[in-house]
């Protein structure tokens, strides 16, 4: 009786420890196309992702019924960016389904790990996820893209709420728009250099 009292414990010991996407960062690795599998979550988390190939690299969530969901990454070639992931109106996240013809990486982060746009401004490259403290009362946002393809900027109010779309351009860029009131959280798709200016 207590040799199975001990391995009960043992079992929901090891289940609590037992790290989820959203809780701790997991990472997995392959070659070519697969199809990963998580602890189902509907919370938002980051995932970062790296490619090293010359053809298509695609990346979906899939929702814990088998159901592709969200578009992640649809790109050509290298990538190494991080994304948000169970975005408004998502049915919760079970795994991914990945397109890719070369070695890649896929690591779930908790969002608390987005990068920091603590100074006025803030310079990167490719696709990002950025964290400030909420946005108060009328500031503004000065944006600048070097790259070729989609240059698209959304801003968060609420993790898991509705965004606000910022920017939505393709090629270079340069322009002022406004940061909505509260903003917490700003994802950036680019392909190339791109610059952030709060004011």
């Amino acid at each position: 009786m207590l040799r199975r009292m001990l391995a009960v414990f043992a079992l929901t010991a090891a289940a609590l420890t037992t790290p989820t996407a959203a809780q701790a960062d997991t990472r997995f690795h392959g070659e070519g196309d697969d199809v990963v599998r998580i602890h189902t979550t509907k919370a938002p988390g980051l995932l970062r992702l790296t490619h090293r190939g010359e053809s298509n690299f695609i990346v979906h969530t899939v929702d814990p019924r088998g159901k592709t969901g969200e578009l992640l990454v649809n790109e050509i070639g290298p990538y190494d960016g991080t994304v948000l992931y169970n975005d408004y109106g998502t049915k919760g996240t079970g795994g991914l389904s990945i397109r890719a013809d070369g070695v890649w990486t896929a690591t779930f982060m908790p969002l608390g790990k987005a990068r920091c746009w603590c100074a006025a401004t803030l310079r990167g490259r490719g696709d990002q996820v950025l964290k400030l403290s909420p946005t108060r009362g009328l500031r503004t946002m000065r944006a600048a893209h070097g790259g070729e393809a989609n240059f698209i900027v959304h801003a968060y109010t609420r993790t898991g709420s509705y965004s606000d779309l910022l920017v939505n351009e393709i090629g270079r860029y340069k322009g002022k728009v406004l940061l909505p009131t509260g903003t917490r959280l700003v994802t950036v798709h680019a392909d190339g250099p791109w610059t952030l200016t709060r004011s």
